[in-house]
């Protein structure tokens, strides 16, 4: 007679029917908390820094300050383009008033 070899379907069947929970360490992991960039301020604090000369420092000293600072910076140079703004606006109603009486006068 034949021998007959069973299929190790039976490994199979457990593996289905057994539901393993799948369980994963998890592992405590720092998170780095998001600073507002300010890339305009930071290249503005550059600039202005380079142009005054950086000699007793490295740059990469006065980058840092500068990429630390770079809220501060924005807000001195936001304040300096509100006045500006307020030049140019007073100037051009300057212009207007100028250019009315011009039109009237002819």
């Amino acid at each position: 007679m034949p021998v007959i070899k069973k299929k190790k379907a039976s490994a199979k069947k457990v593996a289905r029917t057994k539901k393993s929970p799948k369980t994963k360490a998890l592992a405590l992991t720092k998170t780095k908390s998001k600073k507002p960039k300010n890339t305009a301020g930071y290249y503005e604090c550059l600039n202005v820094c380079c142009q005054q000369g950086i000699k007793p420092k490295n740059i990469s000293q006065v980058s840092h300050e500068c990429k630390t600072n770079a809220l501060a910076v924005n807000k001195r140079m936001s304040a300096q383009k509100v006045k500006a703004v307020k030049k140019i606006k007073a100037g051009y109603e300057q212009l207007g008033q100028g250019l009315d009486e011009f039109i009237k006068s002819k």
